[in-house]
């Protein structure tokens, strides 16, 4: 998928940092074949740091946000999911905004939400 080799790529230069957060239920959960979890996306996606979500009062913290920050200035909200069938069969819906403003506050309230809602994958 270009998404994921794209983001592999852009991992192994020196001048990028690559996070991926991810919902644990829906990628260690679902039983698809064609899922890779968690573990997988780490293992492939290395040195990027991966996050998935926790346990929060009995369940799995729901991740159902789907974007991308680049450069600390631009943010792709969409409604896809990072997916062969999002990328392929799917029409999805999705907007580029150039706002540093915006985009740091949003990389700014994930860091701050990763010791309690999200767990590191090493």
């Amino acid at each position: 998928m270009a998404l994921w080799t794209s983001l592999q790529e852009a991992a192994q230069r020196d001048d990028v940092a690559v996070s991926v957060y991810m919902d644990t239920r829906a990628a260690d959960g679902s039983g698809q074949q064609w899922s890779p979890t968690t573990a997988e996306v780490a293992a492939r996606q290395a040195p990027a740091e991966v996050w998935r979500t926790k346990e929060f009062d009995g369940t799995y913290v729901r991740n159902h946000a789907k974007f991308l920050a680049a450069d600390h200035r631009l943010s792709l909200v969409t409604s896809a999911n990072f997916s062969w069938s999002a990328e392929n069969d799917n029409v999805e819906f999705g907007v580029l905004i150039d706002n540093p403003n915006l985009t740091e506050a949003v990389e700014r309230e994930l860091r701050e939400a990763e010791g309690a809602l999200y767990e590191q994958i090493s």
